[in-house]
Parts: structure tokens; sequence; C-alpha cells
């Protein structure tokens, strides 16, 4: 298993596709941080309402806060098409180029094959998303600096309490991590539903696609309150809890949850990827 890890990883990571996208989410980041920049004296209006905002504002006072302001932005629409298309080229792509059935000749079993795939889609997608954040770091400090920010009193931890809650470099980097981790693990249930999609069809045009319409039906779910507790099942229910580290000093309960709803996704599509995948004729 290790060595077909080993192979699949070494061929995903060398095709042009990869560090395309690679090169891409490494300069994204620029343009945000310069938009940002640009805004630097701008008022905003009515920014306590919406955590997207109020990290755009609070960023103005240090690049440590850059990475979360980027992952913001990122996290749903581009992060969701890279574990797409990670994972819904991963077998679709095989059998698009006629590849799959000289890639089962080989001593490897269909299940170990999709799990290598889902594996390594997985591990692309995490190390992006770290990408984003280190790359938004980077720009981040060069803009703006390493400061310590100091929380307007209205968002404090507390409430309103003079001068605001203020959080230093080190507590801004222990939350960034953890943001940057709960952002990669948040698009798991993504590749896991690609790599289904993928098995299902030969093409990954087709499963891409699939991928990013249930995020997007799920996201439209997500707003129908009559829905009630059938919400938390979504895996964008809980995408953004993360950012009250950073607006408000304090750690969601509902990180646990998004955790927890990300793996259930994980077992029942990666499952489903596997069953399905045993049973497919390969005709490609």
């Amino acid at each position: 298993m290790f060595a077909l890890l080993r192979v699949e990883f070494v061929k995903q990571v060398r095709r042009v596709r990869t560090l395309v996208t690679f090169l891409v989410l490494t300069g994204l980041p620029l343009l945000i941080v310069a938009a940002t920049k640009a805004r630097e004296h701008h008022q905003d209006h009515g920014d306590g309402e919406r955590h997207g905002v109020r990290l755009f504002v609070l960023a103005r006072q240090s690049g440590l806060l850059m990475p979360a302001v980027t992952l913001e932005v990122m996290s749903f629409l581009f992060l969701l098409i890279v574990a797409a298309l990670f994972a819904g080229d991963s077998i679709a792509g095989e059998a698009a180029s006629g590849n799959l059935r000289y890639v089962l000749l080989r001593p490897v079993s269909r299940v170990k094959l999709v799990l290598s795939k889902l594996t390594v889609a997985l591990v692309l997608t995490w190390v992006a998303t770290f990408v984003v954040s280190v790359s938004a770091l980077a720009f981040g400090v060069a803009f703006f600096g390493w400061h310590p920010i100091t929380l307007p009193p209205s968002i404090g931890l507390t409430g309103a309490i003079a001068g605001g809650t203020v959080l230093t470099t080190g507590t801004l980097l222990s939350h960034l991590l953890a943001a940057t981790a709960y952002v990669a693990f948040g698009v798991t249930a993504a590749v896991a539903v690609g790599v289904f999609f993928s098995a299902v069809t030969d093409s990954p045009a087709g499963a891409i696609g699939a991928t990013v319409g249930v995020y997007i039906v799920s996201a439209i779910l997500d707003g129908v309150d009559p829905l009630g507790v059938l919400r938390y099942g979504l895996p964008t229910h809980y995408s953004d809890v993360w950012s009250s580290m950073f607006t408000a000093n304090a750690v969601s309960n509902d990180i646990t949850a998004g955790i927890v709803v990300q793996l259930v996704w994980l077992a029942v599509f990666g499952t489903a990827a596997v069953l399905w995948f045993r049973r497919k004729d390969i005709t490609s």
C-alpha cells in the first residue's frame, strides 16, 4: 500500500495541472493583500455584523491576520474547486485517458487503488490550504508588518471592555495554525464526494462539476432555516466557525461538530466509492 501511495503521489505532483494549481494558490493571496492595503484608510460601515468584514478591518492592524482573511475569501469556492479537481480527476482521469485498464493489470486490488487515490487527493488538498495560508502570511507581513492586534470592545471576549482584547503575535500564530488545519480538514467531505463521483463516471469534468454542485446545494440548503437540525449534517454548515478565534478570541464548540461531520461524509462516500468501483465494469 505504501508503494502504491508513493507512486500515486509522485505521479500527481509531477503533473502540470498540479504545479499550475499550486502556483495560482500562491499568487492569489497577493491580490487579496494588495486589495486590503488599497482600502487601508477607507472607512467601512456595519463591520460588526459580518465575520468576513471584521477580519478585513482587523487585518489592517497586522499582517498576521491576512491568512485568516485569505482563508475566509477562498475557503468555499477556490479551495472547493481545488478539492474537486484533485478528487474528481483521480479515477475518472485514468479512465478518460484509457489508462485505467492498464493500471488494474498490476497486482493491486481495486480497494487499495481507490484508497490510495483518496489519500493522495486529501493530502494535496490539505497541502494546498497550507500553501494559501503561508503565502498570505508572507505577503501580509510584507504589507502590514508583524504586530499584535487589539479587538474593538464591541467584539471582545467579555463584551465592552476598555481598550478591547489584545491578541499577541504568539496567540495569532497559534490561532492561525488551528484555523488553517480546520479549513484544510473542512474540505475533506468534498474530496470524498469527488472520489465517489470519479469512481462512478469516466468523465473528470462531470465528477468535478458534480462535486462542486453538491457543495452549492449544501450552501443553499444551509440557508433554509425551516430545515432545522437537518442543516447540522451539511458539509458547509460549520465552515466558518473558526473565525471567532480572530474576531472574539474564542474557540467555538462547533469546531468539534464540524470535524465530526467531515469524518461522517468521508466514511460514507469513501466507502461508497470503494463499493462502487469494486463492482464497476472497466471499459476504458
